[in-house]
């Protein structure tokens, strides 16, 4: 007991598995128990929990020459084990994990509470004919359980797609767990997904769980996998194919029990040529594709969107109802939002902490918006192609934007007003190269 207040737990002792399920209410975050318990059996308790107690996460206690156990109370759904004689630095570890964990579940029990068929979970609006159809086929996928590869340009709201299809097919309380895979450099993020013995490598002072093991039962959310190290992308493969993974430095192989949802906003196909991408990978990948497409080809979405985003902000700010004066609206929904849902989240941002009377209006929107321009300068072709078929001038347009962005072709894509995959696809079909 004064052992787990030093780990920052507040802990409550009991002797008797019956004494234990009785103490049990929202405070209590995780189970640790001795699966030599008198009385009820730690399995029987066990099974106790999983009926009586959906969710709660458990970690064992069991003998070292008693593997045989530590696999049947993880079978019967524990959480995590120990074995004794334990390390108490390990053992608080596991904890703290499994009563994060707990803490996700609660959160998401909430949130699946709130919804309804009405009311799509996060971001996600859905006024456009097109995004309502995307959503009935993430609806339709969401409780098969297979993987799906979300696409579309940066900024379109893949994420909350994510959260979208975990929170309508995955169990209740289950965790939701987010990989961005290129904000970490190689080294981090192979012990963020994994999770690594202690000892693996310098600083490595104690044992980590990673984020397939975090997302157990649940769903693992890989953001821009088409940035994901070459070298790492064979260790996913073996993942998504055995089910099972090691830690780093470690040599027990561990079940995976994840449902995998990744995002790209990048051309698979031209990654694949390129070598940085493998083959293999991808068709694991794009098991159910889903293409989300930009706010420019949904503009009924914007006012519903903007509602969704100020009412946030009214919530956060505590400030009361902000508006938009119609003159003000009627900028918004004609622009053409290049940077798409991310874009709007911060125009509104900035134009609610400059207005008045918590009205925004046309002089609190951005320059490019009240004038209703781009805010990126176009490319101007030379004078003297009017001679040229619309197909050639397309050709000409792509190679001069390509040239003014320096190869960028994620900018490129926003100067021409079109999502990266058509800047490939064009290059591809009209032979542009960047040379």
């Amino acid at each position: 007991m004064l052992k787990a207040r030093d780990f920052g737990f507040r802990a409550k002792a009991v002797e008797k598995g019956e004494e234990a399920l009785q103490c049990l209410n929202d405070e209590v975050k995780v189970v640790l128990l001795d699966l030599g318990l008198p009385g009820m059996s730690g399995f029987e308790l066990l099974e106790r929990l999983e009926k009586e107690h959906p969710g709660m996460p458990s970690v064992v206690l069991t003998a070292a020459d008693r593997a045989e156990d530590a696999v049947r109370a993880l079978k019967l759904g524990a959480y995590d084990y120990q074995t004794k004689p334990f390390d108490l630095e390990d053992l608080f570890l596991s904890l703290r994990h499994a009563s994060k964990l707990r803490e996700v579940q609660q959160e998401n029990e909430e949130l699946r509470a709130s919804l309804s068929d009405a009311a799509p979970i996060g971001e996600m609006v859905a006024e456009a004919p097109v995004m309502v159809e995307l959503l009935k086929k993430a609806r339709k996928v969401a409780p098969i359980q297979s993987t799906v590869l979300l696409t579309g340009e940066s900024g379109v709201g893949k994420g909350a797609l994510a959260r979208f299809i975990h929170a309508s097919g995955g169990a209740p309380g289950s965790p939701f767990v987010t990989v961005s895979c290129p904000a970490l450099p190689r080294e981090l993020l192979e012990s963020e997904l994994f999770g690594h013995e202690k000892g693996a490598f310098t600083g490595a002072i104690k044992r980590r769980m990673g984020k397939i093991e975090a997302a157990r039962g649940g769903t693992l959310f890989l953001d821009e996998i088409g940035d994901m190290p070459m070298d790492l992308q064979p260790k996913l493969l073996n993942v998504l194919q055995d089910r099972e993974f090691q830690r780093v430095g470690g040599e027990e192989r561990i079940k995976a029990d994840f449902r995998l949802v990744a995002a790209t906003n990048i051309d698979f196909e031209e990654k694949i040529r390129a070598g940085e991408f493998r083959e293999d990978l991808f068709y694991r990948l794009n098991v159910i594709p889903l293409e989300l497409p930009p706010l420019r080809e949904r503009p009924e979405d914007v006012p519903a969107l903007m509602e969704k985003i100020l009412a946030g902000i009214s919530k956060r700010r505590k400030c009361g109802v902000i508006r938009v004066e119609s003159a003000a609206q009627n900028r918004l929904t004609a622009y053409r939002w290049p940077g798409n849902v991310r874009e709007v989240e911060n125009v509104l941002e900035r134009a609610s902490a400059f207005c008045d009377d918590r009205t925004i209006r046309v002089a609190d929107l951005p320059p490019f918006i009240q004038g209703g321009d781009e805010p990126a300068a176009s490319v101007a072709l030379p004078v003297g192609l009017s001679g040229l078929t619309l197909e050639q001038l397309e050709v000409e347009a792509i190679r001069q934007t390509l040239a003014a962005c320096e190869g960028n072709k994620a900018e490129a894509a926003r100067r021409l007003g079109i999502a990266e995959k058509s800047v490939y696809n064009k290059m591809r079909r009209y032979g542009i190269s960047l040379n």
